[in-house]
């Protein structure tokens, strides 16, 4: 399989810090490694095997975690920008063959390797395609070729930005949008509204 996928996640037991006025600390570590086992479950089961996925962190926690399962674990070498740790795992993968790579967020709770293979059989190989997250402003990943794969805008309303960065003459951006994709837990009301349906 062409497709890499990159994971950028600050760590398992520092990640989700705004959580924290809701959840203590072992809860969120808990969270995060049940969040991360279930996006590694849903490419392994597409892919055959984690051959082909890069975690890139600055943490311990989440390297071992992602080495214990057969992925590369790749320690982040920036000051912990996300876009930067990003261009760092993407830059890898291209290096490994990579012909499209796919990044998504790794608190994604509702995420099924069903949604994964839907997103990258419709996407053209030379398409750029951005998951959009469930209020259609922010990028909850993204499908694209590996040598577009850079100048990342992540961070609120990025999906206007990537829109912008990506589109060229002849090659528009499309827009995905799945329901389990779009689920991300950055807030205590993202937290409960997920909570309330599981």
């Amino acid at each position: 399989m062409s497709v890499w996928l990159v994971i950028p996640i600050r760590g398992l037991a520092a990640g989700k810090s705004r959580l924290a006025s809701v959840l203590g600390a072992g809860e969120r570590l808990s969270l995060n490694t049940q969040w991360l086992e279930a996006l590694l479950d849903a490419f392994a089961a597409l892919a055959g095997g984690l051959n082909h996925c890069v975690v890139v962190s600055p943490s311990d926690d989440a390297l071992s975690h992602a080495e214990s399962r057969g992925a590369c674990a790749l320690r982040e070498t920036g000051s912990g920008d996300l876009n930067a740790a990003l261009e760092q795992g993407c830059e890898y993968a291209r290096a490994q063959g990579a012909q499209r790579i796919l990044i998504l967020a790794a608190d994604l709770p509702e995420v099924r390797s069903r949604a994964l293979s839907q997103l990258i059989e419709a996407s053209t190989t030379d398409a750029v395609t951005l998951v959009a997250d469930k209020n259609g402003t922010g990028t909850n990943g993204m499908l694209l070729p590996a040598h577009a794969a850079r100048g990342f805008a992540f961070g609120e309303g990025s999906l206007a930005r990537h829109m912008r960065l990506f589109t060229a003459p002849g090659k528009p951006v499309h827009i995905w949008r799945d329901a389990g994709l779009a689920l991300d837990i950055d807030t205590p009301d993202d937290l409960s509204d997920w909570q309330r349906t599981t």
